[in-house]
């Protein structure tokens, strides 16, 4: 399933958390983006993505300011949302929601906690807030390794079938995970995966590739992915300069844009 882009191979997005260099707190402790999105926008347009997936934190609270930076930037297709759900907080879900609504978004993404003894309850505040966002909105778990109950592929699937019809509560993988682990997770929720953060992080030193350095490994997930019947949408999630002196929007944006480039190719094969 695809979240709708008028594109051979589904959209192709780019992440504003690639661009953010305070995307884990360590430019301000108090979590504030640095990057101007409204000032990178004519070269966020530039890299030829199809949309973005907008970071939750660089949609202003204030109604003009975020009118500006939608009217800015390529169209949000997907939000990233940070919502949690191991509170029932209605408040919270009506919040985001709101902001969904803004910002025209069709996918959202999401990660539920990491208690397992609160494996129903997140299934129903996530059917909760499927109730509050527009009918053509899909959620889409992340189900991200080390913080999350859905890293397990089989809690996963039940979670996710428990919480709403596969057109409502999707999910996302990612370029990193290993065959065998993608494949776990096609048998036991395949008929929801319908976007990719294409994402080569690797968490021991916190280091990013220029994508081109793993780009036989990605056509291979690609190869791979395709041969589950996957054909959704992409988002490059993070670049080549985290946590480097090259942290920051200009040279994020343009590396963006060559690794854009190269995810094209790949797909395009």
């Amino acid at each position: 399933m695809s979240l709708d882009a008028g594109t051979a191979v589904g959209p192709v997005l780019l992440g504003t958390v690639a661009l953010e260099p305070n995307r884990w707190a360590t430019v301000d402790p108090a979590g504030a983006p640095t990057a101007d999105l409204v000032a990178l926008a004519e070269r966020i347009r530039a890299t030829g993505c199809d949309g973005v997936e907008l970071w939750e934190r660089h949609l202003p609270a204030e109604p003009d300011a975020a009118a500006d930076l939608l009217a800015a930037i390529p169209p949000v297709v997907v939000f990233n949302s940070y919502v949690g759900f191991d509170d029932d907080d209605p408040a919270a879900l009506d919040s985001l929601a709101d902001r969904v609504r803004a910002t025209g978004a069709r996918g959202v993404k999401f990660n539920v906690g990491a208690d397992p003894s609160l494996e129903r309850a997140y299934a129903d505040r996530v059917a909760d807030l499927v109730d509050r966002l527009p009918d053509d909105v899909a959620l889409l778990c992340e189900c991200h390794q080390g913080i999350s109950i859905a890293e397990e592929p089989a809690v996963a699937g039940r979670l996710l079938r428990a919480a709403g019809p596969a057109d409502r509560v999707g999910a996302i993988v990612h370029t990193h995970e290993s065959a065998d682990h993608l494949r776990a997770r096609f048998d036991a929720y395949g008929d929801r995966i319908r976007h990719v953060h294409v994402n080569y992080l690797d968490m021991s030193t916190m280091a990013v590739p220029p994508l081109q350095e793993r780009s036989e490994d990605l056509a291979a997930k690609v190869d791979l992915l395709r041969s589950f019947g996957f054909d959704g949408s992409w988002t490059l999630e993070f670049v080549d300069g985290v946590l480097t002196d090259r942290d920051e929007p200009d040279a994020l944006v343009a590396q963006a844009a060559v690794d854009l480039d190269v995810l094209r190719a790949v797909l395009d094969r």
